[in-house]
């Protein structure tokens, strides 16, 4: 078996060739994170900018947003209560004794007796068996 004659000048190129090659790739790698870190900070200096400047708006707005937002869960919830439970009595019409109320006819959900009220006033308990939920649903 013949081996291969080495020139340890053409190894030499090949090793310093190889490290030239990296160290070019990690310099590549380093600016690409520089420019990276720039870019983002930038960006980030620009949004907290925006923030501080606009956070009043976000304070100004949010309570009426939270109102809005929390009246839509409450209807959303109710409906969905009412539909896929299939209650009788939608519970809108559901009143509980103490709660103030107009005048009118309410039901007791206990015995059906029909309570009426002459005025708006606190919703009393069911004249026939003192339950404390009425309903105004005909």
């Amino acid at each position: 078996m013949k081996k291969d004659l080495q020139n340890p000048d053409s190894d030499l190129n090949l090793v310093e060739e190889a490290r030239k090659t990296l160290q070019g790739a990690k310099d590549w790698l380093l600016e690409d994170v520089a420019l990276m870190q720039a870019y983002w900070h930038d960006k980030m200096g620009y949004t907290e900018a925006w923030v501080d400047a606009n956070w009043h708006l976000v304070l100004d707005g949010a309570q009426e947003l939270a109102d809005e937002l929390d009246e839509k869960e409450d209807a959303a919830l109710l409906w969905l209560i009412n539909h896929v439970n299939n209650n009788p009595v939608p519970l809108e019409e559901c009143h509980v004794a103490g709660t103030q109320v107009p005048a009118g006819e309410y039901i007791c959900m206990a015995c059906a007796h029909k309570n009426s009220l002459l005025k708006a006033q606190a919703l009393p308990t069911c004249e026939i068996c003192h339950y404390g939920l009425l309903s105004s649903h005909n």
